[in-house]
């Protein structure tokens, strides 16, 4: 199978934004050294810090699947609703690259 792309939307609780993205940032060291994590880049919002986005590839939709049930994820998840506004908005795709190659693609 193919590379799958992951958009992971977070909106903090009012007054959350700090302490939502300390914790997204736990979760990174440990999904940088998962086999399958390509790419798992946070990024904030300019107009609204309480918005934060992870960018992820991973090599297939099996190693994404094993990333799901890690531990670390598992500890997020159970902490996220403190400082989350409600759930993520979570897009799982498959990349169409057209294009230039370096600039097609994520």
């Amino acid at each position: 199978m193919s590379e799958v792309v992951v958009v992971a939307i977070f909106n903090a609780a009012d007054g959350k934004a700090a302490e939502a993205e300390a914790l997204v940032r736990t979760i990174i060291p440990p999904t940088h050294a998962e086999d399958g994590c390509v790419t798992f880049a946070l990024h904030r919002d300019l107009g609204d810090p309480g918005r934060l986005t992870l960018i992820e590839r991973w090599t297939s939709r099996e190693a994404l699947d094993r990333h799901l049930t890690a531990d670390h994820l598992q500890a997020f998840r159970a902490a996220a609703p403190a400082v989350m506004g409600g759930p993520a908005e979570i897009l799982v795709m498959e990349a169409l690259p057209e294009g230039d190659a370096g600039k097609g693609r994520l």
